[in-house]
């Protein structure tokens, strides 16, 4: 896990764009209590926020059958609050006859890019690929971010272009909600 130190910058601005927060109050007060020691304290809950962000080079393949292109995934944490542990920090990217991906756990740099896939594990189910975070014990560190690096092979589909889509689980580490659960690209054939 890396800290943010040149991305806080981005991110104070993306915090000033919207809510990253949601912090929920309870109070509870029995009408029996005589003291201020007999009320239960507030209660408040502020979830982990995570964004992300997909970093293609070319994404022109125009006149080509097969195209090797590599890529990254930014997954970030933004309000300094460790997941639960419950629910694991995970994304997905769309599976199909045109998209292909070889995933290497192994893989330190991609791209001119530190990447941390040895802290992710990496599953092809339900016509998704997901990449789930298990490092540190599967708790993703507070104000951390983390690089996976994907090397894939698009062959040409029938249409001229295809999105490609990287989506956080909605429930990612416990967060209620984010600011940038998804990001795309767009590649032409």
């Amino acid at each position: 896990m890396l800290p943010f130190s040149s991305f806080t910058q981005s991110l104070k601005t993306m915090k000033s764009a919207g809510v990253l927060a949601a912090v929920f109050s309870l109070s509870i007060l029995f009408s029996h209590a005589t003291s201020a020691e007999e009320k239960l304290p507030f209660l408040t809950f502020n979830p982990p926020s995570y964004v992300t962000s997909i970093m293609t080079g070319s994404t022109n393949f125009v006149g080509q059958d097969v195209g090797d292109m590599s890529f990254v995934v930014f997954v970030g944490e933004i309000n300094g609050v460790d997941s639960n542990g419950v629910h694991p920090v995970k994304f997905t990217l769309p599976s199909g006859d045109y998209f292909g991906v070889e995933y290497d756990p192994t893989l330190t740099s991609l791209n001119g890019r530190s990447v941390s896939n040895a802290d992710w594990t990496y599953s092809s189910v339900g016509g998704l690929h997901t990449f789930t975070y298990i490092g540190n014990g599967g708790i993703f560190p507070g104000d951390t971010y983390s690089f996976v690096g994907v090397n894939a092979t698009f062959v040409r589909p029938l249409r001229e272009e295809v999105t490609l889509q990287v989506d956080l689980d909605p429930s990612a580490g416990g967060q209620v909600s984010s600011p940038r659960a998804s990001d795309s690209d767009v590649i032409l054939y």
